[in-house]
């Protein structure tokens, strides 16, 4: 029986309940075995000055997943070193899960900017995409993309909460968007309370929360 993957890799800056909270929405939508949780170990996209290193992000994931069977975490992109693509991820794990139907996990922020990723036409065709909704940001958009077939009547359900799931196929690729309850906490507004001296109690699991005190990171 093919198993289905979920593939949520970032930053996680750190990580936080937001995270977690929309990657088990996900997994209990799409019935997923798994969902891989995959530090950067530099991100294409970011340069964030206060980002402590990805084995420290890593170990934050690993406290922070324990106890949910369905969650793991992987240090391949650390292993790899350099920059972090999702495409030659993606084939890395393709190769170490031969048969595997995989589900990139990303936010309609960064998906709106999918022509600027690496090899993103045929990364498109190698796996199936899971966009998930954020806030300040429209489906509708995506139908100034050019490439999908996306019918606006379901873009426009999806913005209006009318609708929490739609499928896109067109040719090779499979597009899940996914219409999630909104988690006001940020990795930002984590790291400036830290700054700050405030509480971050209940932003993220208690033990991310003492791993960050005890190594007094961000602050």
């Amino acid at each position: 029986m093919t198993q289905r993957l979920g593939i949520l890799g970032g930053t996680f800056n750190p990580i936080h309940l937001g995270h977690l909270a929309a990657a088990e929405e996900v997994r209990d939508r799409l019935k997923l075995e798994k969902v891989v949780f995959i530090p950067s170990f530099l991100p294409p996209h970011k340069s964030e000055e206060d980002m402590p290193s990805a084995v420290q992000r890593h170990e934050m994931i690993r406290l922070a997943i324990r106890g949910n069977p369905y969650f793991t975490v992987s240090d391949m992109e650390i292993r790899r070193g350099g920059r972090s693509y999702t495409v030659d991820t993606i084939e890395a794990l393709r190769q170490a899960h031969p048969g595997s139907d995989l589900y990139f996990i990303t936010g309609l922020d960064s998906f709106l900017e999918i022509g600027t990723w690496k090899d993103w036409e045929r990364l498109l065709t190698r796996c199936t995409f899971v966009v998930l909704s954020r806030e300040g940001c429209r489906f509708r958009d995506i139908a100034k993309l050019g490439f999908l077939n996306a019918p606006e009547r379901e873009l426009d359900a999806l913005d209006g909460r009318e609708q929490k799931q739609a499928l896109i196929a067109t040719g090779d690729m499979r597009i899940y968007l996914e219409q999630l309850p909104f988690y006001d906490i940020s990795s930002t507004d984590i790291r400036m309370r830290v700054r700050g001296g405030r509480s971050i109690k209940y932003h993220l699991p208690e033990s991310v929360e003492h791993y960050i005190i005890d190594n007094k990171l961000y602050a």
